[in-house]
Parts: C-alpha cells; structure tokens; sequence
C-alpha cells in the first residue's frame, strides 16, 4: 500500500508558523537589547536632570521587579500615573540594574520601594514604603499644581 504524501498545504502551514516563530523572536530580542544598553540606563539620570532643569515636576520611583511592596507600589503607580503623563514626568528605575548605581546613590536609597518626588521649584520629598493609591493621585496632583503656581 503506497504511503499517503503530506499535502502541500500542511507543509506551508508549518513553514509560516515557523517563520512567525522566528520573526517573534527576533522582535523580542531587539527590544529587550534596546532596553539593556547602558544609553537607557544613562538617560534616566540625564531625563531626571533635564525636568529639574525645565522645572517639570518628577516622580523618581525606586523598586525592583520581585518585592511583594514593590509589585503593589508598581500597580499603583500603572493604574494612576497615565492621567499625569502630560503634567508629571516618570523615572522608573529598577534597584537591580547596576547601570543605575549611580541614581541610586543620588536618591539616597535606604529602602524600596522609595517614592521621590521633585515639585516645579525642586522641592525634594521622599516617600518610603507602599503609598495608597489615593495618596499617590494626590501627590501628583500636588506636584501638578506646583508647575502652575510655579510659573
């Protein structure tokens, strides 16, 4: 009995799987080795430099990726942050890439996960620990505020 051929249909169904697989892949990488260049890890300080410069307020926000506090202080900041992008900027900076030693040591950072937050004048406050969402809304809106009066 003659053994039945496999239809060229299912083969070019494997073909483009496997070239979407691959092409992923290939996205994947460049991303991430866009973020890992020691240029990303250098414009957060020249980004935190250039809004105290402009006067912009800032929030610094100090973590890592693994702390239970620091997961719900990153929730917190996910949900509230977008309806200041204009207004506030964001240095998100996780405490376990060596690239940011220098930052670091900048902030002063005792413990994470660590809130700084800079108003329009440079005023510098320090928030430590797990801040409630209402809190943190009302100090971006405090922050928000200081670029107005500021001005």
């Amino acid at each position: 009995m003659p053994r039945p051929r496999r239809s060229k249909t299912r083969s070019t169904h494997t073909l483009l799987i496997l070239a979407g697989i691959a092409l992923l892949l290939i996205v994947l990488l460049t991303l991430r080795s866009g973020n890992d260049s020691p240029a990303a890890a250098a414009s957060l300080e020249s980004r935190l430099d250039q809004a105290l410069k402009d006067g912009r307020p800032t929030c610094v926000f100090l973590h890592s990726l693994d702390c239970i506090p620091c997961k719900a202080l990153m929730r917190t900041v996910a949900e509230t942050y977008p309806g200041f992008r204009e207004s506030v900027e964001l240095i998100d900076v996780d405490v376990y890439d060596e690239r940011n030693v220098n930052l670091l040591r900048r902030e002063r950072l005792t413990a994470i996960p660590t809130l700084v937050f800079y108003d329009a004048q440079g005023a510098r406050q320090v928030v430590i620990g797990v801040m409630p969402p209402a809190e943190f809304r009302a100090m971006l809106l405090s922050l928000e505020e200081s670029q107005h009066y500021g001005n």
